[in-house]
């Protein structure tokens, strides 16, 4: 209405609002209004875009190749390119400028400026396998390409998809190929049928090799078998000589026992009879020198009188024994005593006494 109009871009699309040769807008992903009549607009395409190419070259030996290939590149400076070429769209936002059919003209024309050198080196067997060798070389002269810096074009891949020969060129190499595919397969033939007489001859001198070795591996089990019997037997007998040897050593052993104890119950018995010897002679002595001790203690109370070794008996006593004694001799002479009082502290005494012992 009025010339305005309203525009919505993605966000890989990079506008540029030019208005009265100055610019307005820009950005990615813009959305807004402008007045048609006196503004011009420019998308320039911030995505990663697919460029197909296609092109015939000739190889070293002037043979006709075609060559087809894929490059993936982005725009590092959509503004810089807007200024190199046109990418100016209408209303509708289609595009009025042949901006991206001479980007990928450019493009196709250094790839194949790229790809010519290297196959001007190259014969038409070594070109026709040369799709992933040449693939690293040109996607490094093309990142380095000053044209391209100039755009503001960063190449991010490259590939060659398919390099053929013409027509009657694919028809001669697939005769030959035929050709050696038929070679190939009667000496396949001959190999196999040579193949099969030798693993048979093989086969048969196996057998016999065979053959020897079990007669052999037999002659030497025989005569492992005869040496095995026959350390067999000598170990036997060098066991039946053990075990009479040990029987031997035994009986000797069990006679040197006996003997042993005999001289040990020997030796015991005349130790006892020393020791009652010992014994006997000891009880003597003590005997004569208690009789002796004895008879001397009394030869010293022989001259004294009874009332006086009386006395000394009564000191060695305690003074309960004394008491009791009194009253026994009192016992003696009840008839001559008329009253006998005992206090009870006495009786107490003398039995806590008799307690006490």
């Amino acid at each position: 209405m009025f010339g305005i109009r309203f525009i919505k871009t993605r966000p890989i699309d990079y506008v540029l609002l030019f208005r009265s040769g100055k610019i307005r807008k820009q950005g990615a992903g813009l959305n807004f209004f402008y007045y048609a009549p006196s503004s011009t607009l420019v998308i320039v395409p911030a995505d990663t875009r697919d460029a197909l190419f296609i092109f015939k070259e000739n190889t070293l030996d002037f043979q006709e190749l075609d060559i087809q290939g894929q490059v993936t590149y982005r725009v590092l400076d959509p503004q810089k390119l807007a200024s190199l070429l046109d990418f100016t769209v209408d209303v509708k936002g289609k595009y009025l400028g042949d901006g991206i059919e001479k980007l990928d003209l450019r493009m196709t024309n250094l790839i194949q400026v790229a790809i010519r050198e290297k196959f001007r080196s190259l014969n038409l067997a070594d070109a026709l396998t040369a799709a992933s060798s040449l693939a690293e070389p040109v996607l490094e002269r093309l990142r380095q390409n000053p044209a391209l810096k100039e755009l503001g074009i960063e190449v991010l891949d490259f590939a060659i998809l398919k390099i053929s020969p013409t027509p009657e060129i694919a028809r001669a190499l697939e005769a030959a190929s035929r050709e050696n595919l038929l070679k190939n397969a009667d000496d396949a033939v001959y190999q196999r049928r040579n193949f099969a007489v030798e693993q048979e001859r093989k086969i048969k001198e196996n057998e016999l090799q065979t053959q020897i070795a079990v007669e052999e591996k037999n002659r030497t089990i025989r005569e492992t078998q005869m040496n095995a019997e026959i350390a067999v037997q000598e170990k036997q007998k060098l066991v039946e000589e053990a075990k009479m040897d040990s029987v031997q050593v035994v009986e000797r052993k069990k006679a040197e026992i006996e003997t042993q104890k005999l001289a040990s119950l020997v030796d015991q018995e005349k130790r006892k009879k020393d020791l009652v010897e010992y014994q006997t002679q000891n009880l003597l002595q003590f005997s004569k020198a208690r009789g002796q001790a004895t008879r001397e203690e009394l030869a010293a109370f022989k001259e004294l009188s009874p009332e006086i070794v009386e006395i000394l008996a009564l000191g060695s006593m305690d003074s309960s024994k004394i008491i009791s004694r009194a009253v026994r001799d009192l016992a003696k002479n009840a008839e001559k005593i008329g009253n006998l009082n005992l206090s009870p502290e006495l009786m107490s005494l003398l039995i806590n006494k008799e307690k006490g012992k």
